[in-house]
């Protein structure tokens, strides 16, 4: 029953999905006080995903928790982790996030150590790029050009050298062009490509070809 049981459900809620989606009546259906089940089934999966949150909430106090414990090396950082986690999510709970200091802690610190992290990953991605590619050839160089160009549109260190008033918009405009055209290009066809591995994957499960997640 530990296989047959998940499988089941799985092909139950697939049916009741491709039928929402492909099968008028059925999207139609509704319960004795009027609400449609499709908006039911939404709820459900919306709770099903908060008590996801939960849990991983508190498996992120355990492994901290463990930490601080057991004395491990940068436990302190684990404490202080804990402490903002839980207090900024209590303060939230409490006063909702239209308070003006929970919004204020978000866009002052939050923002704040976002924009830290972007920085130090746009020098360690171009310094990583440079060691993989070498720019050993046109394609490389080419790459390597664009994503400078990339990188200096999102910082305002390439206003100053190249305002987005100027000519072309400036770095600004360029990357602009990079996003909406290449780039979509690009993503549009990775993005079609993992549809169609999603939709194989799923034919896999269904069909009982992949079984390793009823091993566990």
């Amino acid at each position: 029953m530990k296989r047959e049981v998940p499988y089941i459900l799985m092909i139950i809620m697939i049916i009741l999905r491709w039928g929402f989606e492909w099968i008028g009546p059925v999207e139609a259906l509704t319960l004795a006080d009027g609400m449609k089940v499709r908006t039911c089934i939404s709820w459900a999966m919306t709770f099903m995903g908060l008590g996801a949150f939960g849990l991983g909430a508190l498996n992120f106090t355990r492994v901290h928790w463990n930490n601080i414990r057991r004395r491990r090396e940068h436990w302190i950082y684990s404490a202080w982790t804990i402490f903002v986690a839980w207090s900024y999510g209590i303060y939230g709970i409490i006063k909702s996030n239209q308070d003006p200091l929970f919004d204020s802690i978000y866009q002052v610190v939050s923002r704040t150590l976002d924009a830290t992290m972007f920085s130090l990953l746009a020098f360690f991605i171009a310094s990583a790029a440079y060691r993989a590619f070498r720019v050993r050839n046109v394609e490389a160089s080419l790459m390597m050009a664009v994503a400078f160009i990339v990188m200096l549109a999102n910082i305002p260190f390439g206003q100053l050298v190249w305002s987005s008033e100027s000519w072309l918009g400036g770095f600004t405009g360029i990357r602009s062009w990079v996003l909406q055209l290449p780039t979509a290009a690009t993503r549009r066809a990775i993005g079609i490509g993992a549809y169609f591995g999603a939709i194989a994957n799923t034919w896999r499960v269904v069909l009982g070809i992949e079984r390793r997640h009823l091993t566990q």
